[in-house]
This record gives structure tokens, sequence and C-alpha cells, in this order.
């Protein structure tokens, strides 16, 4: 592979620089919106899509207070597992292993590792953009799992289930993010670190914009991103902006068909 076409998603060193993103202010903000359109219930299973350090995934947790049947946390950077399992020393009360596991895998490729219908709420924050298919006879960039993967999460959710996600906004101001969120690192316990890593998220960031413009990746406007939901049989309950305006965060959920009418 060509090195303009490393994938740093992949990549140890970029999940561990994304950890620290949780301290970002409009990051927070994004949290708080995201869980403000998470519902999950007793005995339910959801899933994360591109957890990253797991903090969707533990949100599920909590507003389940515990009771929500499993959290799969779902990545393609083998290092998330750590951060995963790190939460889940912190959360109250601990879940089992059998209720939150991480799964390696990368939603580019599909979502074959799990079965039809297999859960009630799906998940995903800041992720779904960087689906990425190459054509293999022009070498060119498709958006084919980027617009697959909207299919794939309507599979494997069962009917009436939720899909409540995040995207960047078409050309995102990165740089935005990192500046609103600079005099907080100076309160954490690692200042050095925290800034460190946001000067390489900010790296990751020009890469990120960069390779979207080689239609590797797929910052789509909001009407875009609507067409392919309804597209893929599912109805928009409320979308909004996010994430110091950022991010489109989207509440869908898949038709219960066996409720409606002959």
């Amino acid at each position: 592979m060509n090195v303009l076409d490393t994938n740093y998603w992949l990549d140890d060193n970029c999940a561990r620089a994304f950890w620290d993103q949780r301290n970002a202010v409009p990051y927070q903000e994004l949290l708080r919106d995201t869980s403000q359109l998470l519902d999950p219930k007793p005995g339910e299973r959801w899933l994360d899509l591109g957890c990253g350090g797991g903090q969707l995934t533990a949100l599920i947790w909590q507003k389940s207070q515990g009771r929500v049947g499993k959290v799969i946390a779902f990545d393609c950077a083998p290092a998330n597992a750590l951060a995963v399992e790190k939460l889940r020393d912190h959360l109250a009360p601990r879940p089992e292993p059998e209720q939150m596991e991480f799964v390696l895998g990368n939603f580019s490729h599909g979502l074959g590792a799990f079965p039809t219908a297999s859960f009630d709420g799906v998940t995903s924050g800041l992720a779904l953009s960087y689906a990425e298919s190459c054509d293999p006879e022009t070498g060119r960039y498709t958006d084919a799992a980027y617009n697959r993967i909207w299919e794939e999460v309507h599979r494997v959710l069962k009917p009436g289930g939720r899909f409540v996600f995040s995207v960047n906004v078409p050309r995102p101001r990165f740089w935005k993010i990192f500046w609103k969120s600079l005099h907080i690192a100076f309160r954490l316990s690692k200042p050095a670190k925290v800034l460190l890593n946001g000067v390489r998220m900010q790296r990751y960031g020009h890469w990120l914009q960069r390779e979207a413009k080689r239609g590797r990746f797929h910052f789509a406007p909001l009407n875009a991103i609507v067409e392919r939901l309804e597209r893929a049989d599912f109805s928009i309950l409320e979308t909004r902006l996010s994430y110091a305006k950022q991010a489109y965060l989207l509440s869908t959920v898949k038709a219960d068909k066996s409720c409606l009418p002959d």
C-alpha cells in the first residue's frame, strides 16, 4: 500500500492520542447531547460502532444504571480494547465480562460478525464518516462502504431498534475543538501529555481533511446523510448540531413493520 493510503485509524498511537478527546469541552457537549437521546432499557443489547476509548459504551451502561443486557464496543484499533477494559473498572456497578465486550473489527468491511436483528440499539460517535472502500480496478476511493454501513446497521437492528450517532459536518474545523479546550489542559493531572495528544489530534485532523478531499472519507451535509438513512428505511426522530457546531447528532429508528396495518 502507498504511504498516502496509510490508515491511521488502525494505528494504536492514533487510538491513544484520541483517548484524551474526552477532556475536550466540545466533546463533553457532544456526550451530554448524545446522552439525552440514548434510552437503553434493561436487558437490551447495544452496539457501539467505532467505539474509540469507549465513552459511548460507558454512557450506555450508565444510562441503564447497569441493567442493560450487553454492550459490544466495536473498533479497528487493538489498543482500544485496553481503554474499554480500564473504563469497566471505573463503572458502578462494574460490568461483568459478558455484559461489556470489546470486538476488534473494521466496519468498512461490513458488520458480518453480527447476526441480523441482534441489537436493540446502535450508537456511534464521530466514526461512520471513515468507512472507506477502494475500487480494485481503478485504484480510486469510492463511497460504497459508506453507503453500505447504513444498510448494515439497519440489518443488525431489531424492528423498532434505535440508531443514535454523530458525524462531523462538511469541512470540520478541528482547530476550533483544540482552542476551546486549551485552558482545560492545565487543570488536568498530566497537562503536557494532554497538550501533546491535542497537537497529535490536530495532525490527524489535517490527514482526515486531506483524505476526504480525495474521496476516501465522507464529511457529508445533513441532507445527504438523511437521504441515505431514509433509503436504508430509517425514520428520523431528531437532528441537532453539537460538538461546537462541528458535528451532526441524529436519533433514528428502524420501522417495526410488524405493527403496520395490512
